[in-house]
């Protein structure tokens, strides 16, 4: 058996947000400074004006419904948020006006975009609107999915990976040659300098509930130091695990986790059966059928992962 062992694994559908797709949904938020302004400023109480824009009392609101556990802080940290949230009012104020004076607001790619996210913004507002009524899910069912996966609560493990992450046209014959024979990772990172091959080091932690529990066991009986490669996409990473402990989570604490998974499952489930209603009663045609965009299959909607979940392949 060779010294090294072969995963292959892809990250799941709706990752993070790419700094670009920030960038645009910020300009897109100093858009809608001024539009609101000039709906609410006659009703809504005025705190500031920013070259004659106003900034009422409801856009801060907003602001606020978007600030990660707003409504659990107490009466000083809120004080702080709204004050942090106003500032940020004006600086997309002033952002928006030098966009404006750019005429960047003008331009067709830009516009492109911003029908793009206006879409799925009133899209997912429409979906939200049909789980609005779902019932949270009961203890039972949180209890019932704590107890069926045991690993990612009551038997959950942390395992610190070590990674050199190459490009994937840079995995070649020679330096999987080289994984059989070396013994560590600092002296791949030797190898990979000497041949000029461009890679980055990283320390990563990664929980049972991010790796299927079958490669958490090969992982584990590799032991540690032990050269193995995954796959993530166009890159693979060559790794050596430097810590696996175990990391158990008691149900009481899972339960609010587990709930809002349940309850975005739930919401999936309602959104894929909105969807496949509404196709079914469509009238779809194909214009370009030389395009290869035509199938006979059903869509396929994405089961949502609730954790970060990676999708790891069989050791090679």
């Amino acid at each position: 058996m060779s010294s090294f062992e072969r995963f292959g694994h892809m990250p799941v559908i709706g990752g993070a947000v790419r700094v670009k797709g920030l960038g645009i949904l910020m300009l897109l938020a100093a858009m809608s400074l001024s539009a609101c302004g000039d709906q609410k400023k006659k009703t809504n109480k005025v705190l500031a004006n920013v070259n004659g824009h106003e900034i009422t009392a409801t856009q801060l609101d907003a602001e606020l419904q978007y600030a990660s556990g707003a409504a659990e802080e107490n009466a000083v940290q809120r004080q702080a948020m709204r004050k942090q949230a106003m500032e940020a009012l004006i600086d997309r104020e002033v952002l928006l006006e030098e966009a404006s004076r750019n005429k960047l607001d003008r331009d067709p790619k830009l516009l492109q975009v911003i029908e793009r996210f206006k879409t799925q913004a009133i899209v997912q507002a429409y979906l939200e609107s049909k789980g609005a009524n779902l019932a949270k899910p009961s203890k039972a069912e949180i209890d019932a999915y704590f107890q069926s996966h045991p690993e990612l609560f009551a038997h959950r493990k942390v395992l610190d990976i070590e990674q050199l992450t190459i490009a994937a046209k840079d995995y070649s014959g020679a330096l999987k040659s080289q994984m059989d024979t070396t013994r560590s990772l600092d002296q791949m990172e030797s190898w990979l300098k000497q041949h000029n091959i461009a890679y980055v080091k990283t320390q990563l932690t990664y929980t049972s509930g991010d790796l299927p529990e079958q490669i958490i066991g090969k992982i584990k009986n590799l032991g540690r130091n032990h050269l193995f490669v995954m796959q993530d996409g166009k890159q693979n990473l060559l790794c050596a695990l430097t810590e696996l402990r175990d990391s158990p989570v008691t149900g009481d604490a899972a339960a609010a986790q587990i709930e809002r998974y349940l309850l975005n499952k739930k919401m999936q489930e309602v959104a894929a059966t909105e969807i496949a209603r509404l196709r079914s009663s469509a009238k779809l045609e194909y214009v370009d059928k030389s395009a290869g965009l035509i199938t006979d299959e059903p869509p396929v909607t994405a089961e949502p992962s609730g954790k970060g979940r990676r999708e790891v392949a069989e050791v090679k």
